[in-house]
C-alpha cells in the first residue's frame, strides 16, 4: 500500500507546493489578522481555541471589533459567501462557524470559499474601527496576509505516521512550522505528556526561537446531574476517538457505546429519529456543541427525544493555557505592534 500511494503524496506535495508558490497574499486593510490553523486533516482543537482568542480579546480589548473569516467547509452558501445571522443554518453556513455566531452573538462571522472577497462583500465593520480577524483553519490559506500564525498540534497525534495525504493525515510535512509564529500543543493529558515534550523539544531544535506552547482541554457535560446507567456517544467530528476518551472520563464507570459520522456530517431529520430507536432502556445520548449546533434544526426529532423520555448530555471544551502568562505576552506584543502601526500611519483603519 505505501509503494501504491506513495506518487500521490508526493504529487499532493508538488501541487501544495505549487498553490502556495503562485499563489498572491493580499492585505485586509486596518485589520490586525491572526491565524489559527494546523498541520493534520481531523480535529485539532481550532473551534474552542478561536473561541479562547475571542473570550480573550472581549475580556481585555473591549475596544476592538472581532471577525471570525473561515471557509464554511460543506456549506451550501460557501461558494458565494455570507455573514451569518442568528436564523442562519448550519448546512447554508457550516457547522463550526454556526456554532461561533451562536456562542458569540455580537462577533461578526464572515464564510466563503473566496474569503477575501467575502469579507470586502460583507464586512459591516466601520473604517476607523480597531479590528482583528481571526482567519479559522488559516494555515493552509495563502490568499490572505496575516501577521501572526497559530499552528495546533493534537498531543494524541500531533504528526500521525509522518506521511502527508493520503499516505498519513498530515497536510504538509514538519518542515513547514517555518512560516509558523507559534506551535500550540492541545489536548495534553499526563499519557500524552512524554511524547509532547520530545517533540517540542525537536521542534525548538529544527526552528529555533519559535515559541512553543501546550494547552489542556477543560471538559464539561451539561447537564452534570446523571442518573441513566450506559451511554450513547454520537458525533461526528474530526477526531471522534477523543470525544469517546472525554466521555469516558466524564463518566467513569459507565458503560460507553458509540456510533460515528464522518466530520462535517450533514445530518437528516429522518437518520435521527431512527437513530433514537437505537437507544436502551436508561441509556443516556451524549453528543458534541458542534453536533447539536446542526440536530436542534429537526422538530420532530426533538419532540421524539421528549415523546421516549431520552436523557441528552453536551460535551463542552475550554482551553486551559499552561503557559498563561506567555501566551498573554505574545498576544499584547501583536495588539501594541498593530497599534503602533496605526500611529505611524501604516495601517489604515
Amino acid at each position: 500500500m505505501l509503494r501504491i500511494l506513495s506518487p500521490f503524496s508526493f504529487l499532493y506535495q508538488f501541487l501544495f507546493f505549487l498553490d502556495r508558490t503562485l499563489t498572491k497574499s493580499k492585505r485586509i486593510d486596518g485589520a490586525l489578522v491572526i491565524s489559527v490553523g494546523n498541520l493534520t486533516v481531523g480535529g485539532t482543537g481550532k473551534t474552542p481555541f478561536v473561541q479562547h482568542l475571542v473570550s480573550y480579546i472581549r475580556d481585555n480589548h473591549k475596544d476592538y471589533s472581532i471577525t471570525i473569516l473561515s471557509r464554511g467547509y460543506k456549506a451550501s452558501l460557501s461558494e458565494t459567501g455570507a455573514k451569518l445571522e442568528e436564523s442562519s443554518l448550519p448546512s447554508e453556513v457550516g457547522d463550526e462557524p454556526k456554532l461561533h455566531k451562536e456562542t458569540f452573538p455580537d462577533v461578526q462571522v464572515i464564510i466563503g470559499r473566496n474569503r477575501f472577497d467575502s469579507f470586502y462583500k460583507f464586512n459591516s465593520v466601520p473604517k476607523g474601527k480597531k479590528h482583528i480577524l481571526l482567519l479559522d483553519d488559516g494555515f493552509q490559506h495563502h490568499k490572505i496576509e496575516r501577521d501572526f500564525d497559530f499552528v495546533l498540534l493534537d498531543a494524541n497525534r500531533p504528526l500521525g505516521n509522518g506521511y502527508t495525504i493520503p499516505l498519513g493525515i498530515l497536510r504538509e510535512p514538519l518542515s513547514s512550522l517555518k512560516r509558523a509564529d507559534a506551535v500550540l500543543f492541545t489536548k495534553i493529558t499526563e499519557a500524552t505528556r512524554k511524547e509532547v515534550t520530545l517533540l517540542g523539544e525537536v521542534i525548538s531544535s529544527r526552528f529555533p526561537g519559535l515559541p512553543v506552547l501546550h494547552s489542556r482541554f477543560s471538559a464539561k457535560l451539561n447537564p452534570s446531574e446523571v442518573s441513566a446507567d450506559s451511554f450513547l456517544v454520537v458525533t461526528g467530528v474530526g477526531n471522534p476517538e477523543f470525544v469517546r476518551k472525554t466521555a469516558v472520563s466524564l463518566l467513569p464507570g459507565k458503560k460507553i457505546e458509540t456510533k460515528f459520522f464522518p466530520d462535517h456530517h450533514h445530518y437528516s431529520q429522518e437518520e435521527m429519529i431512527s437513530l433514537l430507536s437505537d437507544i436502551k432502556p436508561n441509556q443516556g445520548l451524549v453528543t458534541t456543541g458542534k453536533d447539536w449546533i446542526k440536530w436542534k434544526e429537526f422538530p420532530s426529532f426533538l419532540e421524539k427525544i421528549k415523546e421516549l423520555n431520552v436523557s441528552l448530555f453536551l460535551i463542552s471544551l475550554e482551553v486551559e493555557m499552561e503557559e498563561k502568562e506567555r501566551f498573554r505576552i505574545l498576544l499584547e506584543s501583536l495588539f501594541s505592534n498593530y497599534e503602533a502601526k496605526i500611529s505611524r500611519g501604516e495601517n489604515r483603519l
